[in-house]
């Protein structure tokens, strides 16, 4: 799990006043997050965008600047000394990322320790700006199309304010955006932007230019194409595999039909943030407006908290066939049994307490009609049930603080029946000499029917969405991963003696999910001089073990198997295991040139008592 640093002056500053750091550690354990102590950073400024690193006191300056990725130990000058500052290390909660700035951080907190009670209320107007959305965003040529933006006014930044928000910004990107691929952020200083029309287009890799945040806007050369971007820069470079093949790029223009960004990829150095921007434009671009409009949402509060005379402005978003204005910072309204909640953690809680406590954890809550109504903030994106909010109310009340209980029994684990006799298999087909392979569960149409010859009854689980043309549906069989394996070793000295123990997936229409699991057993001889005489006494042996009698052993005649070569061994009415001579069509597929017998056992019916 990635570890921030939250810098203490920071956060006292914020939260209104200076606690003990022990107490500070402790609370903080009890709110839910793990901390990792303290620790004094060193500071450098980099010396081609100005922007802030920071790396333990005793090692050298960082090696990449976080803010334009230039090298800052390329030469002495590449970056200057700042000084020192104390940190508190805590691991990212995954989440919680309204909590990965020091403002944020303190919010809560403030709640937490009873300071305050409630959702803070974020002044928010209705602006004039819009911003059209280009319909080819949506492929085929390139697919980001969703984008969320805010206008941000009466901001006032220093140094290590700066930082804290492009830390947040590289924060969000690994916790909501998935490093990037569902959504990316970029912030812009408005007063260098034309207006109030801004528009998200794909273009061409070739078709402007565009100088890079960390570039030289007085170098002639610093200009590039959004092809050249990935090539160069090192942002580009890191981040190309989010745009790899596609046709078109996606970027952000201004009402002059200038380069804001270049999502998700880096920014325009024209438009930079720095310590005399007053006011702001926030973007966020993805996949879905449910991961967007979060990251917006907790950008934007955590820059109104930071700066209590700043507001937002809302922009309408235009797309083709629809209108959305963005940010939507309305409530998101869940009701909870306080009854419920109290059975479910163990502690008697009245529905006023339950109230007080989601208070507490910044929820807007009343009572109503015996019920909680609960309005979770737009910045709280781990609320998806009101579990969730169980959860809050007892860490409001404190884990610590809740009766000690003695076991009123135990219970004692079993294994599974299947995992029984996937064991028994195993060091039955062990003591036969066989060597176990795993193989994948995914496989496809023509590994299984065209190539070993199985018989399509059309009761293969398909995929809808596969990622290549040889993973579409669930394996029906372990014979095809082995004759894989055979294929692939066929360099190794023979005889070659192989099995395999797992599940097949099959289509069942009275199965809950629509398809139902079955184990099995596979094994595959390979060798000179090996045929059926050798596959039928394994087979025997090993339906002999569990117990089966050997009622009838009929012939098969399956595409698999050279004709009269086949066979199957039926127990109670059913057939549990198939076994023969590999077809040499069969073997040709699989470029395999000596002879091979394969059996494949039902264990979920053999593993029964007889």
């Amino acid at each position: 799990m990635p570890v921030i640093g939250i810098p203490l002056d920071e956060f006292f500053a914020f939260y209104g006043e200076t606690l003990d750091v022990e107490e500070l550690e402790h609370q903080l354990h009890r709110f839910g997050c793990s901390v990792e102590g303290w620790a004094t950073l060193k500071r450098y400024r980099c010396a081609c965008c100005g922007a802030i690193s920071e790396s333990p006191e005793q090692d050298l300056r960082p090696a990449v600047c976080e803010g334009c990725g230039c090298d800052l130990r390329s030469t002495a000058d590449a970056a200057t000394f700042e000084g020192e500052v104390r940190v508190l290390k805590m691991e990212l909660l995954a989440v919680r990322p309204d909590l990965f700035h020091p403002a944020g951080l303190a919010r809560a907190m403030r709640g937490f320790l009873g300071r305050e009670s409630g959702a803070p209320d974020y002044r928010l107007e209705r602006g004039e700006w819009e911003l059209s959305v280009d319909p080819a965003l949506d492929g085929p040529d390139v697919r980001r199309p969703r984008i969320a933006a805010a206008i941000v006014r009466g901001l006032s930044f220093d140094d290590a304010s700066l930082r804290s928000l492009m830390k947040l910004q590289e924060n969000l990107h690994w916790a909501l955006g998935r490093d990037r691929k569902l959504a990316s952020i970029g912030v812009y200083d408005l007063d260098r932007l034309e207006g109030p029309s801004l528009s998200y287009r794909a273009v061409d890799p070739g078709a402007l230019r565009f100088v890079p945040l960390g570039f030289d806007p007085a170098d002639p050369a610093a200009a590039l194409t959004p092809a050249e971007v990935l090539e160069r820069h090192p942002k580009g470079r890191a981040f190309s595999r989010l745009l790899a093949g596609a046709r078109k790029v996606p970027v952000l223009l201004d009402a002059a039909q200038a380069v804001l960004s270049m999502p998700p990829i880096i920014n325009s150095e024209a438009t930079r943030v720095t310590l005399d921007t007053r006011q702001a434009l926030i973007d966020v671009t993805g996949m879905e407006d449910r991961h967007v409009e979060r990251a917006l949402n907790i950008v934007l509060t955590s820059l109104l908290e930071s700066c209590p005379g700043a507001w937002g402005e809302s922009l309408e978003v235009i797309y083709h066939g629809e209108r959305r204005r963005t940010p939507r910072l309305e409530p998101q309204v869940v009701e909870l049994d306080p009854t419920a909640a109290s059975a479910l953690i163990g502690q008697p809680w009245s529905a006023d307490e339950v109230v007080e406590l989601l208070g507490r954890m910044r929820h807007d809550a009343r009572v109503q009609d015996g019920r909680v109504r609960v309005e979770v903030p737009a910045w709280r994106a781990d609320i998806l049930h009101p579990r969730d909010l169980v959860e809050d109310v007892a860490i409001a009340h404190g884990y610590d603080n809740l009766p000690r209980v003695e076991l009123g029994g135990a219970t004692f684990a079993q294994p599974h029946p299947r995992e029984v006799a996937s064991e028994r298999a195993r060091r039955v087909l062990l003591g036969l000499g066989a060597m176990e392979v795993m193989t994948l569960a995914l496989s496809c149409e023509e590994t299984t029917y065209d190539r070993t010859g199985l018989a399509d009854r059309d009761e293969q689980v398909k995929l809808e969405h596969p990622i290549s043309v040889e993973q579409t549906m669930l394996r029906i069989s372990l014979v095809p991963g082995l004759m894989e394996t055979l294929a692939v070793n066929l360099g190794h000295a023979y005889p070659q003696r192989l099995f395999e123990v797992g599940s097949v997936s099959l289509v069942d229409a009275d199965a809950e999910t629509g398809a139902r699991e079955e184990l099995r057993a596979a094994l595959a001889l390979a060798g000179d001089g090996i045929g059926y005489a050798d596959i039928r006494a394994m087979a025997d042996l090993f339906v002999t073990e569990w117990g089966r009698p050997l009622e009838d052993v009929r012939p098969v005649e399956e595409k698999l198997f050279l004709p009269g070569r086949g066979a199957g061994i039926w127990s109670s009415g059913r057939c549990v295991a198939r076994f023969g001579e590999v077809h040499p069509a069969v073997l040709e597929c699989y470029r395999v040139i000596h002879p091979v017998v394969v059996a494949e056992f039902d264990l979920e019916f053999l593993s029964r008592t007889p």
